[in-house]
């Protein structure tokens, strides 16, 4: 009973630093797009925007939703995306192409000064992430179009109660949003309960052993290929930590490195990350198994460039080091 207690507090404990971190974000980014709503700035950033989405089969305000994402992360985005809800019609099919594109490149300030620090090219890691983002967003759109597909209205568990349409007030919408605000953090404390589960049950450490043997066919070495897969399941922060500790040790070979942390930029966090889409509306299909496919279809050219690759240009252009590490 004392275990369970335990666990339970610190699960709790653990959901309200993440949550208020995250809220100091949220909140003003919610307040700044409902003035931009109220004052027509979010119609003005549509129009020209509108080409841009276009391409994508996606409403001009998706835009807002993906510069925060790219710009601050998925949490953000979603507080957006509950302002923006009452407004727009989206579908299933929006939130399939537009959270596939959010899953391949959010909150890359922050994510890709942790690339940097493994020795990858900055500017070759981010210009992978926003192209695979618009392959993505280009393919969905033409598929699921094509064949007609999840043209019902998107499930959005976060999203406001529209009712009669705008809130006339600000305090109805206030009111919506701590409704918003309160299911992300009914989301997080499960996405934080479910992640701890899969440590304790083990279920994570045999998946990773289970899939290290994939990432070792393309080219990914022996010793980084775990901390690879701890990074696509867990996260960007986790696999990148890990790998930048291996790192400094010396331990990694540095085209392993380079292809870990590429493969990790386009595939990581498929737990965490893809929940929170599916709780913007999006549908499994594509945000998981469209993403795992083309995070493949990418990395596999890329790894047979690099390996054969001589070591001046890849130190030139791809990676920088202080010192060679060992051969692993």
């Amino acid at each position: 009973m004392t275990k369970f207690f335990d666990f339970t507090k610190n699960i709790a404990k653990e959901s309200v630093a993440v949550y208020w971190a995250l809220i100091k974000i949220i909140i003003p980014v919610m307040i700044v797009v409902e003035i931009g709503i109220r004052y027509g700035l979010v119609d003005v950033l549509s129009d020209w925007s509108a080409p841009f989405m276009a391409v994508f089969g996606l409403p001009a305000e998706a835009s807002l939703i993906l510069v925060t994402t790219i710009l601050v992360g998925l949490y953000p985005a979603a507080a957006v995306l509950i302002t923006l809800a009452p407004e727009v019609a989206f579908t299933t099919a929006d939130m399939t192409i537009l959270g596939g594109m959010m899953l391949f490149a959010h909150v890359l300030p922050v994510e890709q000064m942790i690339v940097k620090k493994t020795g990858v090219s900055i500017v070759f890691s981010t210009f992978i992430r926003l192209l695979a983002m618009v392959i993505y967003g280009w393919l969905s759109y033409l598929i699921l179009d094509a064949f007609v597909l999840f043209k019902e209205p998107a499930n959005i568990l976060i999203s406001m109660d529209a009712g009669s349409g705008e809130p006339k007030t600000w305090g109805e919408w206030a009111l919506s949003s701590v409704q918003g605000l309160a299911m992300i953090f009914v989301i997080l404390v499960g996405l934080i309960l479910l992640i701890k589960l899969l440590d304790i049950s083990g279920i994570t450490k045999r998946l990773i052993k289970w899939l290290t043997p994939v990432l070792r066919l393309i080219g990914i070495g022996p010793n980084a290929a775990p901390l690879a897969m701890v990074g696509i399941l867990l996260g960007l922060s986790f696999g990148g930590g890990l790998i930048i500790r291996e790192v400094e040790k010396g331990q990694l070979q540095p085209k392993s490195v380079f292809l870990s942390m590429i493969f990790i930029c386009l595939g990581h966090s498929l737990i965490e990350d893809t929940l929170i889409i599916l709780a913007c509306g999006g549908h499994w299909s594509g945000i998981f198994v469209g993403r795992i496919l083309l995070s493949f279809a990418m990395i596999i050219p890329i790894a047979l460039m690099i390996k054969p690759m001589p070591d001046k240009i890849f130190y030139r252009f791809f990676y920088k080091m202080k010192k060679p590490a060992p051969a692993i």
